[in-house]
């Protein structure tokens, strides 16, 4: 069954309106009772969709901040997996580290967070000097 919208309602009231009976009509305290409820559920509709985003947006900077650092987690099936975290995937179903070992897990499925390797960390920034070539004396 299909959720109802806050035009659903309106619909519903107007007709309520057009066929309700000429000689005991709605009092308009009703009327405005039942205006502000729907107020009130679009309100809440929107207060709703604002957070859902707001949660979604965390959930991808606390994901991208673990780009480069060791994971352990359980994956789809529950199995445990171990990377390094090489990329952030955001679907509807939620967010997913992308490990270099082709794995992947659910940001809501970690269950530890380490720097990365000291192997890994020493690869990167390890430092090279510029290739100097001898100069000869000018002639």
């Amino acid at each position: 069954m299909a959720s109802l919208t806050p035009n659903d309602f309106i619909n519903l009231m107007v007709t309520e309106l057009q066929n309700q009976d000429p000689t005991q009509p709605e009092s308009s305290d009703e009327l405005l009772s039942q205006m502000s409820e729907i107020g009130q559920l679009q309100s809440s509709d929107s207060l709703q969709s604002t957070l859902t985003g707001l949660a979604q947006q965390n959930q991808i900077g606390a994901a991208s901040s673990l780009i480069g650092k060791s994971v352990q987690g359980l994956d789809a099936n529950s199995n445990s997996v171990s990377g390094t975290v090489s990329s952030v995937n955001v679907a509807s179903s939620g967010v997913t580290l992308e490990l270099d070992n082709g794995s992947s897990v659910s940001l809501s499925n970690l269950t530890s967070i380490a720097p990365a390797s000291s192997s890994a960390a020493s690869t990167t920034t390890g430092s090279t000097s510029p290739t100097t070539q001898p100069t000869t004396p000018a002639s």
